[in-house]
């Protein structure tokens, strides 16, 4: 009972970004910090507090949720991991062109300091948040391989399509599938962290307005 108690409790820290801005709004709490960049300051909180909750309360190291070094095998199969990837969304963009979503408009709309900002911490902390630590506590804890992922795949789909609209799915979901596929082949968070800057750097490349 204790055991599940505290992967619960860790499992609160993780999707805590998820839940702060609706329940600030519910509240009728103004913080002074809106849109989609709050994403920087709530997710580095979470994941500074799981971390110390790892090492100090589970007293686990960090390899635990597979947070070490990547070895060249690692990195040559994020390349390749990539590769998939983009071709997945140039495939899906060029049979069925699609038309900027709402929630893509904003991030465009940002700052590049502020957009680089929001890709590093969401590939980052994301991999932490929603696959490192409630994939390897839920597996461990049901003593199954694939209830950490579906539960971890779920939640993880939920705020990008409710974010940027169905359309996420099609045109993006192949970078979250090569993440997936990448984490259960190489067991390296690290990696998977590396797969997903590489998925989501290309949105600088409207926002900067290259091509416009």
């Amino acid at each position: 009972m204790t055991r599940i108690v505290v992967v619960l409790f860790g499992l609160a820290l993780c999707y805590f970004p998820s839940y702060v801005n609706p329940l600030t709004r519910l509240l009728g709490v103004n913080i002074g910090y809106e849109g989609p960049s709050t994403i920087i300051l709530w997710n580095w909180l979470a994941v500074g507090a799981l971390l110390t909750f790892v090492l100090l309360v589970e007293r686990r190291s960090v390899s635990s949720i597979l947070i070490k070094r990547p070895n060249s095998k690692d990195i040559e199969t994020v390349l390749f991991y990539w590769g998939i990837a983009m071709a997945w969304s140039w495939l899906a963009m060029t049979l069925l062109p699609v038309e900027q979503d709402p929630g893509t408009a904003s991030l465009v709309a940002l700052s590049i300091p502020v957009l680089l900002g929001m890709i590093i911490t969401t590939a980052i902390t994301e991999e932490i948040l929603f696959r490192g630590y409630p994939i390897e506590r839920i597996n461990e804890m049901t003593s199954t391989t694939w209830i950490g992922l579906a539960v971890s795949f779920a939640v993880f789909l939920v705020p990008h399509l409710t974010f940027f609209g169905p359309g996420w799915l099609l045109y993006h979901g192949g970078g979250t599938v090569m993440i997936y596929a990448l984490y259960l082949r190489r067991r390296n968070l690290v990696a998977c962290m590396l797969l997903h800057f590489l998925v989501n750097v290309p949105i600088l490349i409207p926002a900067s307005g290259l091509f416009t």
